[in-house]
C-alpha cells in the first residue's frame, strides 16, 4: 500500500491540501496528514482521510520575516522525526508550512515531493513553491498561463474542494474573506438592506457587525463551512481556493474583492485574471454601491468547465509511484 504525507497549511492551502487527500484516500493510499499547530480547527475537515499529525508554523500571514525566526527554527525541528516515515511521495499545499517538513524528505530521504502553485499567481510565483521547487519538488499548476512561472510545471486543472452538499438557493448572501477577514469588506456588507447573509470573519473579531445585524449569522471558523457554501445565493471572497470551490465545484455566482488587507499578498492584475478564467465580477473599490453592482452582474456571468485539478493531480501522483515500484 502507497504511503503519503499530505501537508496542510492554514486558510486556503489547507483546501489545497484537502481536496487532493480527499482523492488519494479514494484510491486506498495511506497518509499522514500535517496541520500547523493554532489550527486546531481543521482537524475536523481531515478526520476520517488520514492520521492526523501536528508541527510549528514558521510564519503567520503577513507577518515581517524577523519576527518568525524561532518559529523557522521549531518548525524545522517539530518535523525532523518524520524522516524515519517511510513515504512514497509529499504532497505539499504550498505556504511556508510545507517548507520544514518538505525540506526533510526531500533532502534525507529523497522522497518526491509535489508542490501546488496558488491558484491566484500569474504574475510572480509564491516564494514557498519557488523554494520548494529549487529543492527538486515537482510543481502543479492550476492553469496553463501560469507556465510562464514554471516551464517544467505540470498543469492539472483548478484545485478546489469537492461538492461535499447538493447545492441549493437558500436565499442569503455568503461573505467569506479566508484567515485574514477584511472590516472594509465587512462595513460595506453590514450597510447593505439585506435580509438574510452569512458572514465568516477569520482572525476579525465579528461582534461590532454582528451587532448592527442581529438576524444575520456570523462566525469566525466553523466546522460545516460547505453546508454555507452549498446554500448561498451568492458569494463574496478573495481570491483564494473558496472562491474556486464555490464557482466550480458548487456553481455559485462569486464576486471577488481585492481589499487593502490582501494587496500585499497578491498584485491587482492576478486577481483580474483569476476572476476572468472563473467568470466572476471584479471590484476592487468596496462601496456598499459598488458592491450592489457586482452582486447584480455576478448572477449573469456563466460557470465555465475546467478539468477537475486535484483528481488530476492525485492521478499524477499514483502513476508517477507506480512507476518507481
Amino acid at each position: 500500500m502507497l504511503k503519503g504525507l499530505v501537508i496542510a497549511g492554514y486558510g486556503g492551502h489547507a483546501g489545497y491540501a484537502f481536496s487532493v487527500a480527499y482523492e488519494l484516500a479514494k484510491h486506498g493510499v495511506m497518509l499522514d496528514i500535517l496541520l500547523p499547530k493554532g489550527y486546531e480547527h481543521l482537524s475536523k475537515k481531515f478526520n476520517g482521510l488520514g492520521k492526523l499529525r501536528y508541527a510549528v508554523l514558521p510564519r503567520k500571514p503577513l507577518e515581517p520575516f524577523h519576527r518568525g525566526i524561532h518559529r523557522w527554527l521549531a518548525g524545522f525541528a517539530s518535523t525532523a522525526g518524520l524522516v524515519k516515515e517511510k513515504y512514497d511521495f509529499v504532497f505539499a499545499a504550498g505556504s511556508n508550512f510545507s517548507i520544514p517538513a518538505s525540506t526533510w524528505v526531500k533532502l534525507v530521504r529523497n522522497t518526491p515531493v509535489y508542490v501546488v502553485e496558488d491558484v491566484n499567481r500569474f504574475s510572480k510565483p509564491a516564494k514557498a513553491v519557488k523554494i520548494l521547487h529549487m529543492l527538486g519538488g515537482k510543481v502543479l499548476l492550476h492553469w496553463e498561463e501560469q507556465k510562464t512561472l514554471y516551464r517544467d510545471g505540470i498543469v492539472v486543472g483548478p484545485l478546489h474542494e469537492p461538492p461535499l452538499l447538493k447545492p441549493s438557493d437558500e436565499g442569503y448572501l455568503l461573505v467569506t474573506l479566508g484567515t485574514l477577514g477584511s472590516p472594509e469588506v465587512f462595513e460595506a456588507v453590514v450597510s447593505l438592506d439585506l435580509e438574510k447573509a452569512v458572514v465568516q470573519t477569520g482572525d476579525i473579531d465579528p461582534a461590532p457587525y454582528a451587532s448592527r445585524k442581529p438576524n444575520w449569522v456570523f462566525f469566525r471558523h466553523v466546522d460545516d463551512f460547505h453546508k454555507w457554501l452549498a446554500g448561498a445565493s451568492v458569494v463574496v471572497t478573495h481570491p483564494g481556493t473558496t472562491a474556486v470551490t464555490a464557482r466550480l465545484a458548487y456553481g455559485k455566482p462569486v464576486v471577488l474583492v481585492y481589499t487593502n488587507r490582501h494587496s500585499p499578498l497578491y498584485p491587482r492584475e492576478d486577481v483580474e485574471m483569476l476572476a476572468h478564467k472563473l467568470g466572476a465580477t471584479f471590484t476592487d473599490r468596496v462601496t456598499p454601491d459598488n458592491l450592489e453592482a457586482a452582486l447584480r452582474e455576478a448572477v449573469k456571468l456563466e460557470k465555465p468547465l475546467y478539468k477537475n485539478g486535484a483528481q488530476n493531480a492525485s492521478k499524477l501522483i499514483l502513476k508517477d509511484c507506480l512507476k518507481r515500484c
